[in-house]
């Protein structure tokens, strides 16, 4: 499912407005919420960081996932960065089938590089090594053979 938020900078006001959309079928997209923000909210946002912003830019309503929303955090601080924002609309568009090939793709490096389970559960000693609460069979054997001689 594609994606697209449209961000809009009102040139007199400087107030933000983001609309969500979501493709219903291709190429045809539909409103699925709706966003504003006084100036005021968002250039404070901006002075204390870039997670301040999209703490202030995420609503109960509005949610994007975290590649949307640090998109739309630089595509806000751009706008606000410009001394005469136009007041032309910015759209974004992301595909939800590449979000998941590139967490798949991050999932298999990840496999790749993670330790088996087995190999962290063998429990192999080397050969010349013996545990300290255990004795070796050799001394074990001989003391077998010595209590036998002694009945």
């Amino acid at each position: 499912m594609k994606q697209k938020y449209t961000i809009v900078k009102d040139s007199q006001t400087g107030a933000l407005t983001i609309q969500e959309h979501a493709e219903l079928s291709k190429d045809m997209f539909s409103l699925v919420c709706e966003q504003s923000y006084e100036q005021n909210q968002i250039l404070k946002a901006l002075s204390e960081g870039r997670k301040a912003l999209i703490g202030t830019l995420r609503t109960p309503n509005l949610y994007p996932v975290a590649d949307y929303i640090e998109k739309i955090a630089d595509t806000v601080a751009q706008l606000y960065e410009q001394k005469k924002a136009p007041g032309n609309p910015v759209e974004l568009v992301f595909d939800d089938v590449e979000l998941f090939q590139r967490e798949e793709e991050n999932q298999e490096v990840e496999e790749e590089d993670s330790v088996e389970i087995d190999d962290l559960l063998d429990d192999e000693t080397p050969d010349d090594q013996t545990p300290d609460d255990e004795t070796p069979d050799d001394e074990t054997q001989d003391e077998d053979k010595s209590q036998d001689k002694k009945k």
